[in-house]
């Protein structure tokens, strides 16, 4: 059943079946996860908005219009109930010792400084993450972290390809003024 595409799955769970959509889970469990965290800066709140998530989903897959891909259906409803947490509270707070968030960055070797310094700043984009507003963190996170393009990133959030792409702008812009990248910055 895990090796099955998803479609045929959510057919399945579409008909009431708990173990397709178990599949389903299982299948996509670990990038909502990553994407939550990436939004809320905390493992607990990921772990409960992925879990809100997939359950929201279960209660909506009658819905779900099966012509269209599911990956970016069920991301939209993860960036709704992420969107919805930030709302709740005052201030993002970043857990800086998360791994999901504080990776250094891929090919920095066994060498202690490089390990340190990508460390450093992979805490520092952590951190400019956390003081972006909600709208340009998750138009950055799907677009560049996640992969989408513009306009499944806009089938998603309901806000038009144009305006993402200012939000991505100026998140960058903001990023890099936080990270100390000054060319970046003037982009």
């Amino acid at each position: 059943m895990f090796d099955e595409p998803d479609d045929i799955l959510i057919a399945g769970a579409q008909q009431g079946d708990r173990r397709a959509f178990g599949a389903l889970t299982t299948r996509h469990r670990d990038a909502i996860y990553g994407f939550a965290c990436r939004m809320l800066g905390d493992r607990e709140q990921a772990f409960d908005a992925s879990q809100e998530t997939f359950i929201k989903a279960w209660t909506g897959l009658g819905k779900f219009d099966t012509g269209r891909p599911f990956k970016p259906w069920l991301f939209a409803i993860a960036a709704h109930v992420c969107t919805d947490m930030l709302r709740r509270r005052r201030a993002p707070t970043v857990s800086l010792d998360d791994p999901q968030v504080g990776q250094p960055a891929a090919g920095v070797g066994t060498n202690p400084e490089h390990a340190l310094a990508g460390r450093d700043t992979a805490e520092r984009i952590a951190g400019g993450l956390a003081e972006l507003s909600a709208e340009q963190r998750l138009a950055l996170v799907l677009k560049h972290v996640q992969g989408f393009s513009y306009e499944e990133i806009s089938e998603m959030t309901g806000q038009p390809v144009n305006t993402l792409k200012s939000h991505v702008h100026r998140a960058r812009g903001r990023l890099a003024e936080i990270i100390g990248d000054p060319m970046e910055a003037r982009r």
